[in-house]
Formats: structure tokens, sequence, C-alpha cells
């Protein structure tokens, strides 16, 4: 132990030996977003009505602030470590003002740019998820309302970017260990994530979004649940007068596996497209799945354990009800402007529709959401590396 502490000591001070600054950060996100869905015969439990949740109201406001240092290497390499607090007020809920404070954030964070337009930036610790750039996790793998209430990895992230022809990143998030005595029915779990976007000709790209779950044991519950899923597309980004024009076609695929089941691994799969043009901060998208029910073990339990929410964390959507391919559909317009660099505007409202079903009486009207929301986030006016000078030695430029 003291060879280990005499080397982090020997560490911490050729790092403070460095150039130094105190650095911070603070985010806010304020939303309000009313879920309305319509009624159905088939019913599990009192308050649910599935494929869609019960109607309800997420009204929150997340207060981030961080501090730390910011050790610059050179002017194209930096360090950063950071201490930080997630506050959280759920409107209405009834929770003393200790009880706002959610989690402690601590991380380490280096980014550098190289020649030739390449970067490349990593997060270890616990740290917001808002540091990723992935652009597919919302729906098939998270909804709105999880990725709000579970806003921090706790893990690594790594992101690798060339200009404006590769983006790619990589997340290892460990969201649950194993329980004990006094939390028997906290399971092991743990997810491995990767989205990104390869611009092989013209307007043409290759993108991706991957997902690897495994919902794990509990003191109470030896079972385990693999989940994994991946959504592979063709995007078609053309140059236009719109502020964007985005076009995307692929498919969803998955493989789950219910290990104490004593059945084999299933394969649900379906196609994706999604359509989208903005203009003025005005959004309109729409997002189509046509395939299998994506959530086979929403209702399976283990020992009286409901899998439901905590195996599957995407649209409820996609557990489409029929035992044959149908389809799901999501249109969405919002107004989002950027008001300034740290400070945006998210106003929306989303339709959700699908295929109907007179036996259990699902309506080709699903339900919808209205939204508002504000952002602030400070990462944009913060320091951040510069691109080294052109050189015809290979590497960084240190």
């Amino acid at each position: 132990m003291k060879k280990i502490a005499s080397v982090v000591c020997l560490l911490l001070a050729s790092l403070l030996a460095g150039a130094q600054e105190f650095d911070y950060n603070v985010g806010l996100d304020y939303l309000f977003n009313n879920y309305e869905y319509g009624a159905c015969r088939y019913q599990v439990g009192e308050n649910y009505c599935y494929p869609y949740q019960y109607s309800h109201t997420l009204h929150g406001i997340r207060l981030t602030p961080e501090a730390g240092l910011l050790l610059a290497q050179t002017p194209s390499l930096y360090h950063r470590l950071r201490v930080g607090i997630d506050v959280f007020k759920q409107m209405g809920e009834g929770v003393e003002n200790l009880g706002l404070f959610r989690e402690i954030l601590l991380y380490y964070n280096v980014g550098a740019k190289f020649p030739g337009g390449r970067s490349l930036t990593a997060y270890a610790g616990c740290f917001p998820r808002r540091y990723g750039g992935g652009t597919g996790y919302i729906g098939p793998v998270f909804d709105t309302e999880y990725s709000y209430l579970d806003p921090n990895v706790e893990g690594i992230m790594i992101k690798y970017s060339i200009d404006k022809r590769l983006r790619a990143e990589l997340i290892f998030d460990w969201q649950g260990k194993v329980g004990d005595e006094y939390s028997p029915l906290r399971r092991e779990r743990f997810q491995l994530l990767s989205d990104g976007q390869w611009r092989f000709a013209g307007d043409f790209s290759l993108g991706w979004t991957a997902s690897v779950y495994h919902y794990s044991k509990s003191p109470v519950c030896d079972n385990v649940v693999d989940y994994d899923l991946v959504n592979p597309r063709l995007v078609w980004e053309p140059f236009t007068w719109m502020d964007d024009l985005r076009l995307e076609l692929g498919g969803i695929f998955t493989c789950q596996f219910d290990r104490k089941s004593g059945k084999a691994p299933v394969f649900p799969m379906g196609l994706w497209c999604l359509q989208s043009v903005s203009k003025w901060n005005v959004t309109i998208s729409n997002r189509f799945y046509w395939g299998d029910d994506l959530m086979p073990f929403y209702d399976s339990s283990f020992e009286g354990i409901t899998y439901g929410r905590d195996l599957y964390h995407g649209a409820v959507g996609f557990k489409t009800l029929h035992g044959t391919p149908s389809w799901a559909d999501w249109l969405t317009i919002s107004y989002q402007p950027r008001i300034s660099k740290w400070l945006s505007l998210d106003v929306a409202v989303v339709v959700h529709t699908g295929q109907p079903s007179e036996e259990l009486g699902a309506r080709f009207f699903r339900g919808s959401d209205q939204r508002i929301g504000v952002r602030i986030d400070l990462d944009p006016v913060r320091p951040h590396p510069k691109s080294p000078k052109k050189s015809r030695k290979p590497g960084m430029n240190l």
C-alpha cells in the first residue's frame, strides 16, 4: 500500500507541476413531459396497459455543478480531473432537501487533437451521459424518460472522430452491483454501447448503434438474461437549402436469451427508417419500425420478479403485442432554438401510432407526449485543445 500511495503522490505532484488552471462546468436540465397513452384491453397489473405506459407527467429539474483542474500538457493535449454532484428535483415529489442530492460525479477526462482533423476524447469514472455524441440510442436503446432519469455513466467512454468523415464512440456502463442483505433485489447489470457514422461516399454514410446488455443475478434471483441489439443503417444527408435533411434506412437485430427458462435464444428483428427535415430551428422527424415484438420477455418473471423496464429501456412501442410482424411509428415536431452557445430550448410534440388490433383493443392512435425543455451546458465555452499545425512528422505535436 505504501508503494502504491507513493506512486500516486508522485503522479499528482508531476501533474500539479505542469501548466494547470481551475476548471469547471455547470449543466442544468429542466424538463416538462406529459405522456398521454390510449387505453387497451390487454392489461398487466393494475396501473399498466402495455405496450404503453399509464398516462403520467415527468416534471423535473437537474443541476450538475462540477469543479476541478485542467492540466494542459500541450496546446493540443489536455487532462481534466473533476468532482461534482447531481442534484435532481422532481416537482411535487415529497423528498426532503438532502434527498435531492442523488449522485457524486467523479471522473478523469483526456482530450487530444491530431493532424488531419483527428481527435480523441476519453472519460473514466462517473460522468454525465450528455458528453457522448451518439444519435441513435433514443428509441431502440433508451426512451427519453429513461435517459433523463438515469443521466450518468459509471464506467468508461471513448470518442474518436476525423473531421466530418468519421464519428465513433464506445461506452462501458456498470449500472448495477450484486445486492446485499440490505438491497436483496439489486441485480448485477452492465451495458456496452457504441454509436457512430462513417461518411464513405459523398452524401452517403454508414451508421450504427449497438448495445450489449447483461441483466444478471441478485441475492434472491439466480438468473441471467442477455439482451443484445444492433441497428446498422444507411444514411443519406444531401446538401440543400434546408438546415438539415436526413434519411436513414436499416434494421434492428436482437439476440435475447433467458438462461433459466430452458428455451433457446430468440432473435426478434425488424426494419427501421428515419426521415428528418429541419429549417429555422423547426424539425419534423418520423421514426418507423416494422418487424417482430422486440420485447418478448417484458412480462416474463423469475421467482416472482418481473423483468419489465429493468430489462427493456427502449421506447415501449417496440413491444408490439402482435405475434406476427407489425408496425409502429413516432412522428415528432419540435422547435429547438439555440439561444446561445450554452443555452438551448426544446419544445416538441410526439405522436405515436401503431398497427391496430381489435382483439387486444390496441388502437391506431396509441398516444402522444408533449414536452418543454431547457438545457444549460457550459461545455462549449470551456477551454478545449487546439488542432496542431500541419507537420510532416507522424503523430501528435507534443
